[in-house]
């Protein structure tokens, strides 16, 4: 009797241990893959003086024109994005153009 009842204990714990290591294994991605996911939104780029440059998602207009979303000193600010809900005709025109999804700056 001694020993079912230990056994039922062991097994109580052991399921309760494996059930936390599930659990914080489950919740532990963030650590692993620490690359932000790709965003395939199409943003439509304007220079800043608000021209219509393209159609492009964030990456791909990073790597054509080599700026960054960085807001650190010094920059300038170069191209701005807009989700394809706050643009209307075409060519495109922002329906708020100051205030931009996406923000492209230079780093001189």
């Amino acid at each position: 009797m001694k020993k079912i009842k230990q056994l039922r204990s062991f097994l109580v714990i052991a399921s309760i241990l494996i059930t936390i290591i599930a659990i914080a294994s489950a919740f532990n991605h963030f650590k692993a893959n620490p690359k932000p996911r790709t965003d395939w939104t199409d943003y439509y780029w304007f220079s800043p003086n608000g021209t219509y440059l393209r159609q492009n998602i964030v990456d791909d207009e990073i790597e054509l024109t080599d700026l960054d979303e960085f807001a650190y000193a010094p920059f300038t600010l170069h191209e701005r994005g807009y989700a394809p809900a706050d643009v209307v005709g075409y060519p495109p025109i922002p329906l708020d153009p100051y205030n931009p999804t996406k923000r492209l700056y230079s780093h001189p």
